[in-house]
C-alpha cells in the first residue's frame, strides 16, 4: 500500500509540475522537453526518498519500543509527506535543469525560468497548508467517519469545478472562432474561478465542520450537496467573468500592443533587407544530393549525386519514369524522408543556407512558407477530420501571424477574422465557386479536382518563393487538368514563384516548365532548357522517352516502347544504368559511371557517348546503330 501510494504523490508531483511550466507564457516558459527531462528524474529521485521515509516511519511506529510515541504513525499522513516531495523537488529540478541544458536538449529555448520558481514556491506553501491541515487531524484527535461528509466535500467540490471548467472551454469552442477568447487567456481565467471557489469552499468546509464542529462541538449547519453545488458554482462564474474582464483581458491587450509594435518594427526591418536582398538569381541549388533507403533486403540507392538549380520565377520540370527517385528527390529538399530512408549528404542551397545542414525544427520555419509542396493525392494530403477553412486558416496562423496582426490591428479586427477573409479570397482565385460555403465543408465533401485546388490554396497561402508540385494532376482526369494547369502557370505569375515540377507526362513539361531535368533510376542524365531538349535531345533516354509520345496526325502500326524496366534499385547495374536497354551501349559504359559534361551552355548530359575520352568508341557505336 505504501508503495501505490508514494507512486501516486509522485506522478502527481510530475504531473502539476509539468502543468505549471505549461501554463506559463511562451516567453518564460522553461524549454518543455528539458523541463520534461528534469521534472521526470527529479521525481524518480524523490519517489525513492519518500518511500524510504515512510517505511521507516511505519516501521517505528510498529516497533514495541516506539509503540507508545504515535507521531512516528502521524507523520506518515499523506497530505504532509506530499508537501516535503514538493519542497524537496525544487532544488532537485534547479539542479538537473542545469545538467540537461548542458545536453542542448531543445536548442534556443529558455532553460530556467525565475516564473516558474516563483510560481512553484506558491504551490509549496499551498502544499505544506493543506499537509498541516490534515497533519492536524491526528494530532488533534479529530473524529473521522467512513465514508466522512469532510472528504467527501472535497471531492464533490473538485467534480463540480472540473465540471465547470470543461462547459466552459466547450461553450467557448463552440463560437466562431473569430469571437472565441484566446487559449492562453481563458485558461488563467477558469484556472483563476476554479482554485478559489475551490479555496472558499474548502476554508469553509475545514473551519466549520473539521474545527467548530468536531472540535469545539459548535454546529453552525450541516454540510449539503446541492448548497455545494449551488455555491462553488455561483463563486466560480463570479471570479471567472471579473478576473477575466478586469485583469486577464486587459493584460493580453497590453501584451498585444507591445507585441504589435514589435511585429511592425520586424515587418519594416524585413522589407528593407528584401529590397538590399534583390539580385541572387538562383534560390534553389541542389548539389551532389544523395538518398538511401535502408531495408531489409537490401540498400535501395533511390537518388544518386543528383544536381540541378532553380532560378526566381522559373519552373524546372523533373520527368522520368515510375521508381526513377523523382518523389525522394522533392522530399528530400524539405528533409520529409522517412526511415528507412537516410539522406546520406550532398547540399540543398535555399538563399543561401544549406537546409541538409539544419534541424528539423529550423526546416520547419521554411516548410509551408518559403518552400511548401503539393502532393500527387489531395484526399491523403488534406486531414479528413478538419474542415477545409481550418486546415487554410492554419497556414496563415503558424507562418504569417506577424502579418495578420498588421492586418488585424489596422482593420479593427481578430487575426482570426482577417485569417477567414484571407482564405475565402484564396480560394476565389483558385476560381472555386461559394467559397464561403466550401470554407466549412470536410474533404470528403469536394470533388477531386477541388480537393487539388485546396491543395493548392494552402501551398500558395504564403505566397512561397519554391513551389514543390508532385505529379499534382496525375489523379485527374484530362478537362480538370488542363484547369488546374492553366490555374497554376497563372498563379505563378501572379505570385512570383519559382517551380519544380515532377512528372512523368512530357506533354505536361512542354506546357508548364521553362528547363527540364530528365532523371533516370536516381541520376540526373540530362538537365536543360525545354526548346533545346525537344528539339534535339542528346542522351539516348531522353531520345526514347520522346519518341514514345504518340503524335497527333502521325499514324503509327507500333509505338515506340523504351525495351526492358527500370532496374531494382537495389542492386543497380553497374556503370551507366541505363546501359542494358541503351542502343547506343559501347564498351565503357557497363563499367564507368559517366560524368556530367556540358555540351552547350547550361546544358548538361551524363553520358559517354558525348566523353572526349572515349570519342572513337562513340562514334563506332552511333555507326553500328545507324547501319
Amino acid at each position: 500500500m505504501s508503495l501505490i501510494e508514494a507512486l501516486v504523490a509522485a506522478s502527481v508531483l510530475y504531473l502539476s509540475a509539468v502543468i505549471l511550466n505549461n501554463n506559463l507564457r511562451d516567453e518564460v516558459r522553461i524549454s518543455k522537453r528539458v523541463h520534461r527531462y528534469s521534472s521526470g528524474v527529479s521525481t524518480l529521485i524523490i519517489f525513492g526518498i519518500i518511500l524510504s521515509i515512510r517505511l521507516l516511519l511505519e516501521s517505528l511506529g510498529h516497533f514495541y519500543i516506539f509503540e507508545g510515541y504515535y507521531l512516528f504513525r502521524y507523520l506518515t499522513t499523506d497530505a504532509f509527506l506530499f508537501a516535503i516531495m514538493t519542497t524537496i523537488f525544487l532544488p532537485l529540478h534547479a539542479i538537473f535543469l542545469k545538467r540537461f541544458a548542458k545536453y542542448k536538449l531543445h536548442d534556443e529555448e529558455n532553460i530556467i525560468s525565475e516564473q516558474f520558481r516563483r510560481l512553484y514556491i506558491k504551490f509549496i506553501i499551498l502544499a505544506w497548508i493543506v499537509g498541516a491541515i490534515f497533519l492536524s487531524i491526528p494530532l488533534l484527535q479529530i473524529p473521522m467517519e467512513i465514508p466522512d461528509v469532510f472528504n467527501l466535500g472535497f471531492l464533490w467540490a473538485i467534480f463540480v469545478i472540473g465540471f465547470a471548467m470543461i462547459i466552459t472551454i466547450t461553450v467557448n469552442k463552440a463560437r466562431p472562432i473569430e469571437t472565441r477568447i484566446p487559449d492562453n487567456v481563458l485558461k488563467q481565467a477558469i484556472y483563476t474561478g476554479g482554485l478559489i471557489s475551490f479555496g472558499i469552499w474548502s476554508i469553509q468546509l475545514i473551519i466549520v465542520e473539521l474545527y467548530l464542529q468536531r472540535l469545539f462541538g459548535i454546529i453552525l449547519y450541516e454540510q449539503d450537496i446541492r448548497i455545494l453545488i449551488i455555491v462553488v458554482n455561483a463563486l466560480y462564474v463570479t471570479v471567472y467573468f471579473i478576473t477575466l474582464k478586469k485583469i486577464f483581458k486587459p493584460q493580453a491587450l497590453e501584451r498585444s500592443e507591445v507585441k504589435l509594435q514589435k511585429v511592425i518594427e520586424l515587418h519594416e526591418k524585413k522589407q528593407s533587407d528584401e529590397i538590399r536582398g534583390v539580385g541572387n538569381n538562383v534560390i534553389l541549388e541542389v548539389q551532389d544530393l544523395t538518398t538511401y533507403f535502408y531495408t531489409e533486403e537490401g540498400i535501395v540507392k533511390a537518388v544518386e549525386g543528383v544536381s540541378f538549380k532553380i532560378n526566381e520565377g522559373e519552373t524546372l520540370g523533373l520527368v522520368g519514369e515510375t521508381g526513377c527517385g523523382k518523389s525522394v528527390t522533392a522530399l528530400s529538399i524539405l528533409q520529409l524522408v522517412r526511415p528507412p530512408g537516410k539522406i546520406e549528404k550532398g547540399k540543398v542551397i535555399f538563399e543561401g543556407e544549406d537546409l541538409i545542414q539544419k534541424s528539423i525544427s529550423e526546416v520547419l520555419e521554411y516548410r509551408g512558407k518559403d518552400i511548401t509542396m503539393i502532393f500527387q493525392d489531395p484526399l491523403n494530403s488534406l486531414n479528413p477530420v478538419f474542415r477545409i477553412g481550418a486546415q487554410i486558416t492554419e497556414v496563415f496562423l503558424l507562418h504569417m501571424e506577424n502579418e495578420l496582426l498588421i492586418e488585424a490591428s489596422k482593420q479593427d479586427k481578430s487575426i482570426f477574422t482577417v485569417a477567414r477573409e484571407w482564405s475565402e479570397r484564396l480560394l476565389q482565385d483558385l476560381n472555386i465557386p461559394f467559397p464561403n460555403l466550401i470554407f466549412n465543408l470536410y474533404p470528403h465533401e469536394l470533388s477531386g479536382g477541388m480537393r487539388q485546388r485546396v491543395q493548392i490554396a494552402m501551398g500558395l497561402a504564403c505566397s512561397p518563393k519554391l513551389l514543390i508540385a508532385d505529379e499534382p494532376t496525375t489523379a485527374l482526369d484530362v478537362t480538370i487538368q488542363n484547369q488546374i494547369l492553366k490555374l497554376m502557370k497563372e498563379l505563378k505569375s501572379k505570385f512570383n514563384t519559382s517551380m519544380l515540377f515532377i512528372t512523368h507526362d512530357l506533354g505536361i513539361i512542354s506546357k508548364m516548365c521553362d528547363r527540364v531535368a530528365v532523371m533516370y533510376s536516381g541520376f540526373i542524365v540530362e538537365n536543360g532548357s525545354i526548346q533545346k531538349l525537344f528539339i534535339k535531345p542528346y542522351h539516348p533516354y531522353t531520345r526514347s522517352l520522346i519518341a514514345s509520345v504518340p503524335v497527333v496526325g502521325k499514324k503509327r502500326r507500333h509505338l515506340e516502347v523504351i525495351k526492358g524496366t527500370v532496374p531494382n534499385l537495389i542492386y543497380p547495374p553497374s556503370g551507366c544504368r541505363f546501359h542494358p536497354r541503351c542502343k547506343y551501349c559501347f564498351e565503357p559504359c557497363d563499367s564507368k559511371i559517366p560524368k556530367s559534361i556540358e555540351l552547350e551552355p547550361d546544358y548538361f548530359v551524363a553520358c559517354h557517348l558525348y566523353d572526349d575520352d572515349f570519342k572513337e568508341l562513340a562514334e563506332i557505336s552511333i555507326k553500328k546503330h545507324e547501319e
